[in-house]
């Protein structure tokens, strides 16, 4: 369809990362902090389960930087987590404005809360105006240390 934006025509993806962090100062610097590709969780002792327990979530930050190229105006960035099992949640949509050259972006910083159905790889599915524009994943790992000695993260 004429006009529509698309892989040759952007907004493109500069980075969709996990991290711990991330702060952007005044000026749009962005700093981030810890960038993560895996968590491992522990249960300990001897009535541990062998299994990632139902209702086991993880707190994350996903970043999302995007530059223009001929993307204008304001567009929707949407997320979505998609479980090892293959289902899809859906998450948040983001409004984002682009304006000015092709060069110029806007940054995302989602703080997530993600209910977890099982350990294995959960993919961030990132869209703009529902078009899907990159995925990330995070591998999720589930421990059972029956000695109740500490593992680290």
């Amino acid at each position: 369809m004429a006009g529509e934006l698309g892989f040759d025509t952007g907004p493109y993806v500069t980075l969709a990362v996990f991290c711990d962090q991330a702060i952007e100062d005044k000026d749009g610097v962005l700093t981030i902090i810890r960038i993560v590709d895996q968590v491992t969780l522990t249960a300990s002792g001897d009535g541990a389960p062998d299994d990632l327990p139902p209702g086991a979530a993880i707190n994350t930050t996903l970043v999302i930087g995007l530059k223009a190229g001929q993307a204008r105006g304001r567009q929707t960035v949407q997320v979505a987590f998609r479980h090892p099992d293959g289902t899809l949640h859906p998450g948040p949509d983001i409004p984002v404005h682009f304006s000015g050259g092709e060069h110029q972006g806007t940054n995302v910083i989602l703080k997530a809360g993600v209910a977890l159905s099982d350990a294995g790889i959960y993919w961030a599915e990132v869209s703009v105006n529902k078009r899907l524009v990159t995925r990330t994943p995070l591998e999720i790992r589930y421990e059972v240390n029956p000695l109740g000695t500490q593992v680290g993260r």
